[in-house]
């Protein structure tokens, strides 16, 4: 019982100890600023200005270039497809093409594998994957969770190919068209974004518009050679891995790269942005 009471009584002396220390700090550290990231900017006649004008010129200029844009991935990727030798070649005047003004013309010995062979092979790379994710333990736990929706959308596709073995209906043209949609979708958003988030903050209009450029830079290369793995996966592959490609390699992996792309921009930033 005395033991007892002696515990007792040092955790309520440590408890009052730990309460006077936290007392004194918040004393001491009462006047520090809140990190940025929680900070309120302080609104400005000038800075509405940039959050409206930039995405308007940047939205325009995209949305006018749309041609000069689809022109530029178009001719990208008959340079690519011609190095890696794909059956892809520019639509004449006299044939229908299925997407882009592009045909694609596969030859008896550009096959990939059966969709017996594909669904096999989807099956035991989601066997595998599934397998390798109990490692991922620690730190690397929510790269489990990442790994394991991967494996339940291609599991998916493993059933309806299964249920459905006739041909799949989307061409492999038509998953490249809708690629580069979603690509230029996303460009389109991004000016629309950046004025709601980094132009908000208190940095010149000149680094603003060129980090803005570098972002929509990076997105326009990226989205044709994107689009170019796709294509050779599918080719050599099985369109039984197009459903995984379009919902975890495609828009939801582009927006994901514009987080990363904000996530740099914003961080070059001052500490004083945010004043």
């Amino acid at each position: 019982m005395k033991n007892t009471l002696v515990t007792t009584a040092d955790r309520e002396l440590a408890f009052q100890a730990a309460r006077r220390r936290l007392a004194q700090a918040q004393h001491t550290h009462r006047q520090t600023r809140p990190h940025r990231s929680i900070n309120h900017v302080t609104p400005s006649w000038g800075l509405g200005a940039q959050m409206l004008a930039l995405p308007l010129l940047l939205f325009s200029a995209l949305y006018l270039g749309q041609d000069l844009l689809y022109a530029f991935w178009r001719a990208d990727l008959l340079a690519w497809a011609g190095w890696l030798q794909l059956p892809l070649r520019a639509a004449t005047a006299l044939e229908p093409s299925e997407a882009l003004g592009l045909v694609w013309q596969p030859g008896p010995q550009d096959g990939g594998l059966s969709s017996a062979q594909g669904s096999a092979l989807g099956g035991a790379l989601v066997l595998l994957a599934l397998v390798g994710s109990h490692f991922l333990r620690g730190p690397r736990l929510p790269l489990q969770y990442l790994v394991r929706i991967v494996c339940a959308v291609q599991l998916m596709a493993l059933l309806y190919f299964w249920w459905a073995p006739q041909p799949y209906p989307h061409s492999l043209l038509n998953h490249v068209s809708d690629m580069l949609n979603a690509g230029y979708a996303l460009l389109l958003a991004m000016p629309i974004l950046l004025g709601l988030g980094y132009y908000a903050l208190h940095l010149s209009v000149w680094r603003k518009l060129l980090h803005s450029l570098l972002m929509l830079a990076f997105v326009v290369l990226m989205v044709p050679q994107q689009a170019l793995v796709h294509l050779l996966l599918l080719h050599h592959g099985s369109p039984v891995f197009m459903p995984v490609l379009y919902i975890c390699f495609g828009a939801l992996f582009d927006m994901m790269v514009f987080v990363a792309l904000y996530a740099w921009a914003a961080s070059t930033a001052p500490s004083t942005a945010t004043l």
